[in-house]
C-alpha cells in the first residue's frame, strides 16, 4: 500500500487530538482510503515537554527544516498557533511544493489570499477547515457543497467562550465577571481574554466565511466588532421577558450593493434555531437562493472536534493526491464588493435608559424618538433603588422599529446632552430577519 508522509509543527492541544485521531482510527481511514498515512516527523518548541499523548520521541524535532526540507514529506500540517513564524512555516511548505493544512484562524484571516496565491502558484493543495468553527465542517459546505447556490447570508455563534459565558449568566443568575473567573478556571478563557470577549476571534471567522461565501475578499479589519464585556444579567432578563436571547453573532451578508460584516451582541427571537445554541457549542446557519436555510451545529472547539476537522484536511489532499485531482482553493476571489459601513445599516434595538426618578416621563422619551423619525415598537417603565447611590431610579426598557444605525446613533447622542439626569444608555441590535 502507497504511504504519503506528514510533517507536523505543533503538538498542543490540535496537534494532540490530530495525532489521537490517526493513532485510534488510522487502520479504518487508512483502509477507506488505500493509502498509509505515516508521520514523520513533529516539530516541537520543547522537547522535554510532558505530553497528553503517548508519541515516539524520535519524531519529536526543534528544527523547522527536518520537514520543510525533507524531500520524502507531503504534506505539511500548521497547528502550532500564532501568525508570524507559521505564516513563515506555511509560506516555506508550499515554496518546497509541499501541501498544506492548517488549523490557524488568525493567519488564514489576514494571508488566507496571499497564500492561496503562492499554493496556486505551487499548484499544491491548501486547507484550513479547522481554522472556523472547530468540527463542524462549514468550509467545505460553502466551497462544495453549496457551490449551485447564490450565498446570500451567513450567521454565526462561531465563539464558544462566548457563548458559554451567556448561557451561563442566563441560567445561574450570575454577573459577567463572576462567569470570567470561573471560565478561566474551567480552561474556557484563555489567561488573557479580550480576543474573545471583545469579539476579535469571531470576527477574524467572519472575515473568513464571508470571503470564501460571497468570492470576495473581506479582511478583519473590515468587519465590525462589538464584543460582550458591556452586557448585564438585567440585559439579559429583559431580552427574554420581551422574546429574545442575546448572542455574540458573526454575521455576513451578501447584498446588491456591498457585503455586511460584523460581529456583536444580538438579541434573537427565543424561536430562532440560533437562539437555542447553548454553552460551548457553535453553529452556523446559511441561507442560500436555493437551498435556502441550512444549519451546521457542533463542538468549536478542543482536541478532537478540531483534529477531526485537520484530520479530514488531511484525507481530502491525500484522496486528490491519488486521483491525481488539481488543486481547488476556497480563497476563489472573482467578486470585488466593498463591506458596508454598519452606520448605514437598519436595526431594532433595544435600549435601556436610567434616569433619577421622576425627571422624565414616557411621554418626553417618545416625543424625542418621534421628532427624529424613529418609530417605538414598545415602551416599559420599571423603578427600584438603586443600591450602590441609595437612590430611587426609573428605568425605561424601549425596542424600536427598523431604522438606520446612523439616525439611531444620533437620536442617542442628542438623548445623551439634553437629559442631565441620564445615567445610564444601554443599546443592543436586534436581529430578527437571519
Amino acid at each position: 500500500m502507497k504511504a504519503l508522509k506528514l510533517g507536523i509543527f505543533g503538538l498542543g492541544t490540535v496537534g494532540s487530538g490530530t495525532m489521537d485521531i490517526l493513532t485510534t482510527n488510522g487502520d479504518t481511514i487508512e483502509r477507506e482510503i488505500g493509502c498509509k498515512i505515516q508521520t514523520n516527523k513533529i516539530c516541537v518548541k520543547d522537547l522535554g515537554k510532558k505530553r497528553t499523548i503517548d508519541v515516539d520521541t524520535s519524531m519529536l524535532t526543534t528544527n523547522p527544516d527536518d520537514i520543510l526540507k525533507d524531500p520524502d514529506i507531503d504534506i505539511v500540517v500548521e497547528v502550532m498557533g500564532g501568525i508570524d513564524e507559521a505564516k513563515k512555516i506555511v509560506e516555506s511548505a508550499l515554496n518546497n511544493k509541499k501541501h498544506v493544512v492548517s488549523a490557524n484562524k488568525d493567519l488564514v484571516a489576514l494571508y488566507g489570499k496571499e497564500l492561496t496565491e503562492l499554493a496556486k502558484k505551487n499548484n499544491c493543495h491548501f486547507f484550513y477547515e479547522a481554522a472556523v468553527a472547530g468540527g463542524i465542517p462549514i468550509l467545505k459546505s460553502l466551497q462544495f457543497a453549496l457551490t449551485g447556490n447564490n450565498i446570500k447570508k451567513i450567521s454565526g455563534i462561531v465563539n464558544g467562550s462566548t457563548n458559554y459565558i451567556l448561557t451561563r449568566m442566563e441560567v445561574e443568575k450570575l454577573s459577567l465577571e463572576e462567569i470570567i473567573e470561573d471560565a478561566k478556571r474551567l480552561g474556557f478563557l484563555e489567561a488573557d481574554p479580550s480576543a474573545d470577549l471583545d469579539g476579535l476571534d469571531a470576527a477574524r471567522k467572519c472575515a473568513i466565511l464571508a470571503s470564501i461565501g460571497f468570492h470576495s475578499l473581506v479582511t478583519t479589519n473590515q468587519v465590525y466588532v462589538s464584543g460582550i464585556t458591556n452586557i448585564t444579567l438585567k440585559d439579559i432578563e429583559y431580552a427574554l421577558k420581551l422574546g429574545y436571547r442575546i448572542k455574540l453573532l458573526a454575521v455576513a451578508e451578501n447584498k446588491e450593493d456591498g457585503i455586511v460584516a460584523k460581529v456583536h451582541p444580538t438579541m434573537l427571537p427565543l424561536d430562532h434555531p440560533l437562539s437555542s445554541v447553548k454553552y460551548e457549542l457553535n453553529s452556523v446557519y446559511v441561507k442560500g437562493d436555493m437551498v435556502g436555510e441550512t444549519m451546521f451545529y457542533g463542538r468549536g472547539a478542543g482536541a478532537l472536534p478540531t483534529g477531526s476537522a485537520v484530520v479530514n484536511d488531511i484525507i481530502t489532499i491525500i484522496k486528490r493526491i491519488l486521483n491525481g485531482t488539481k488543486p481547488e482553493y476556497a480563497y476563489n476571489l472573482f467578486e470585488h464588493k466593498s463591506v458596508l459601513p454598519i452606520e448605514s445599516l437598519d436595526f431594532s434595538y433595544y435600549l435601556r435608559l436610567q434616569f433619577k426618578a421622576g425627571k422624565i416621563e414616557g411621554t418626553k422619551l417618545l416625543k424625542l424618538f418621534e421628532d427624529n423619525n424613529i418609530e417605538i415598537e414598545e415602551i416599559n417603565k420599571y423603578s427600584f433603588i438603586e443600591n450602590n447611590i441609595n437612590e430611587q431610579i426609573d428605568e425605561f426598557v424601549l425596542v424600536t422599529e427598523p431604522c438606520v444605525e446612523e439616525k439611531f446613533n444620533e437620536t442617542i447622542e442628542k438623548l445623551s446632552k439634553l437629559e442631565s439626569e441620564l445615567i445610564l444608555i444601554r443599546a443592543i441590535r436586534i436581529e430578527s430577519g437571519l
